[in-house]
């Protein structure tokens, strides 16, 4: 008797926290909006690449190239990266045979310049080595473009997700008070759109015959990073 009381008991209180529960639950308003902020931003860095390759019949003679090269870019004190280099056989496929005669190599680096006036102090060092080699070696300058510092788009992306907090902040407040009820942010999910670059022209080597470089100067144009957040609200 006293197991059947006790059995019961436990299935009345269960029943009892469900409907607590249940009511609870339908006490709770849910609500979900989006956020949206952007903002205009000028590059403030000038990117750029440039390759390297050399031809020789001697595989020292293309490192010691390369070499040279590495030295000339190093002596600009300008900020880049890479830098590494690969040498081979030149080989090829003819008549159902493996055909090889000298060397190739190659050297390739990415520039953050300050200043497109830089460009120019790099294609006078890499176009005086061209002259001295000839034919043995040759360059390729790619995708000149002005972008935004990863500090600067960070400290901006960071500026706009505080924004739609306040904003949301203040959302939650006013919701609340037409409710009657006392609402906070549950989650927010952001969305960031950083600006799209094309890409854009590539000068080689061979167009390059003046004395000083000039080389063409990519316009520097105001870029849209934009933020949005989807914001999910508790009102109890």
């Amino acid at each position: 008797m006293k197991k059947l009381t006790l059995l019961v008991l436990s299935l009345l209180f269960i029943t009892v926290t469900a409907s607590y529960a249940e009511e609870k639950e339908y006490e709770i308003t849910r609500i979900f909006i989006t956020l949206e902020e952007r903002k205009e931003l000028m590059p403030d860095i000038l990117n750029m690449t440039l390759s390297v390759n050399v031809n020789t019949q001697k595989e020292a003679e293309a490192v010691n190239m390369l070499g040279v090269v590495d030295k000339a870019i190093r002596g600009l004190n300008v900020k880049y990266s890479g830098g590494s280099y690969s040498v081979y056989k030149n080989c090829w496929w003819e008549k159902n045979k493996t055909k090889c005669s000298g060397y190739k190599g190659d050297i390739g680096y990415s520039f953050e310049l300050k200043e497109a006036k830089e460009q120019n102090r790099i294609l006078d060092a890499i176009d005086a080595l061209k002259e001295k080699y000839g034919e043995k070696m040759d360059y390729t300058v790619s995708h000149p473009q002005w972008l935004i510092s990863t500090k600067n788009a960070k400290a901006a992306e960071n500026e706009l997700k505080y924004e739609i907090i306040d904003t949301a902040k203040d959302f939650a407040k006013k919701a609340g008070e037409k409710l009657g009820k006392i609402c906070s942010i549950s989650s927010i999910d952001y969305e960031v759109r950083r600006p799209y670059f094309w890409d854009l022209p590539v000068y080689k080597s061979m167009n390059m015959e003046k004395a000083m470089m000039e080389a063409p100067e990519p316009k520097k144009e105001e870029k849209t990073l934009n933020v949005k957040a989807s914001i999910r609200f508790i009102c109890r």
